[in-house]
């Protein structure tokens, strides 16, 4: 009795919670908007003079820029020009899970740039793009906001 017990709640646990089957990295972006940088690298900037390490990691740039939500599905994929000392880095962060009827999630892309290895990390260009929950809704990333 106890082993058909055991057996059935690892069967509950494995069933997915949620309707999607599918990874919501797996999801196409089909459009986004390009978010404004300019207030974020002075704040870079500032940082940079006052002595600040976080200025020189790009995952706390982009930390720093936005707050990762603590949401079901989080996704960081980091690329660099070279292996060693990298001048560009893109960043996509997929964030999915959120307590919200209508966005199932977010997908930004970061793009940053440095002029040296021993200079801090100023970000060229962000993109946006949501992920939208209702039945009825695309599965795709996309600018528009959910219905």
């Amino acid at each position: 009795m106890k082993l058909l017990t055991a057996i059935l709640i690892l069967l509950f646990l494995s069933y997915p919670m949620f309707a999607e089957d599918k990874r919501p990295d797996e999801f196409p972006v089909v459009s986004y908007n390009n978010l404004k940088t300019e207030n974020f690298n002075v704040k870079i900037y500032t940082a940079l003079k006052n002595g600040e390490k976080w200025v020189y990691n790009p995952l706390l740039v982009i930390q720093g820029y936005r707050n990762i939500t603590d949401t079901r599905f989080v996704n960081i994929m980091m690329r660099h020009d070279r292996g060693e000392n990298p001048l560009n880095s893109i960043i996509t962060v997929i964030e999915e899970g959120y307590l919200d009827d209508s966005v199932r999630g977010q997908w930004f892309q970061f793009y940053l740039e440095r002029k040296n290895s021993e200079s801090s990390w100023k970000i060229k260009e962000i993109r946006q793009a949501y992920l939208c929950g209702r039945m009825n809704s695309p599965k795709e990333f996309s600018k528009e906001p959910c219905p």
